[in-house]
């Protein structure tokens, strides 16, 4: 076989194969990763009862509604819940730097101000915060009431978006204790207060994510057609090594 045109075929298949490799990068799934816009970041503050309320509240009921809101927000499909933890090394740098004061990072978190300034510090697009106005709890009838407000606030603009107050009951069976009642009333008030917010249909501002990309255009199809040729060119040019065909290089695969 021509010498000449041994190595003519190698350089060609070997240009081919490169060319095969770097065609799957435009429809691979991490170019498509890299053009999804992330979703809001949400900060949910821990619920308390309001200073300016005089009624007992059992922990277990500020815990259930704390939680019972980051599952609910969760559960949308529409942001990134992050729960407050006053150890964050960004809450403490704050304290450090006197930024924030103790009081500030306890609940309840009532303040605009504060609220606005621990979303930032911790990243978040958004924050959830409220506070328990009133509660009652019937031990014969096993039924609580509940009364809660809640502010939906912007970070980046530092305003309340929206707030709302809800007010609702649950009732629990005959063997149901305090506490199992306290965490019907709590979903139940947090079920109300998403609904309130329209969270289920939130058109709120999205935030500043990763920039999206063009579409890419999924080339696999091309990259197994130019396979073929190669290979069938590779295939025909050995055939033909015995013979009299002119010295030329396959032609290029595209124009």
């Amino acid at each position: 076989m021509n010498p000449f045109r041994r190595t003519s075929v190698r350089v060609w298949t070997a240009r081919l194969a490169l060319l095969l490799m770097l065609l799957p990068v435009g429809s691979s799934p991490l170019a498509a990763a890299q053009g999804r816009t992330l979703p809001p970041t949400v900060l949910v503050l821990p619920v308390a009862p309001t200073q300016q309320a005089d009624v007992t509240v059992p922990a277990t009921l500020s815990t259930s509604l704390t939680r019972a809101m980051s599952s609910m927000l969760r559960s949308t499909g529409k942001f990134d819940v992050v729960p407050f933890d006053r150890r964050n090394p960004s809450v403490v740098r704050a304290l450090e730097e006197r930024r924030l004061r103790e009081a500030e990072v306890n609940p309840p978190f009532e303040e605009t101000g504060v609220i606005v300034r621990l979303a930032r510090d911790l990243g978040a697009d958004y924050a959830l915060a409220g506070v328990i106005e009133d509660y009652r709890y019937d031990a014969e009838a096993r039924k609580a009431s509940l009364s809660v407000s809640v502010q939906w606030v912007e970070a980046k603009s530092g305003r309340v978006a929206k707030s709302v107050a809800v007010s609702v009951e649950a009732t629990g069976a005959a063997t149901s204790t305090q506490e199992e009642v306290n965490a019907r009333v709590a979903a139940e008030a947090v079920n109300r207060v998403l609904q309130e917010l329209a969270i289920g249909e939130v058109s709120m501002t999205q935030p500043t994510a990763a920039p999206a990309k063009k579409p890419a255009v999924k080339r696999n199809n091309v990259g197994w057609i130019l396979l073929g040729i190669g290979l069938i060119a590779a295939i025909a040019s050995g055939a033909r090594s015995n013979g009299a065909a002119a010295d030329t290089p396959p032609p290029p695969p595209f124009p």
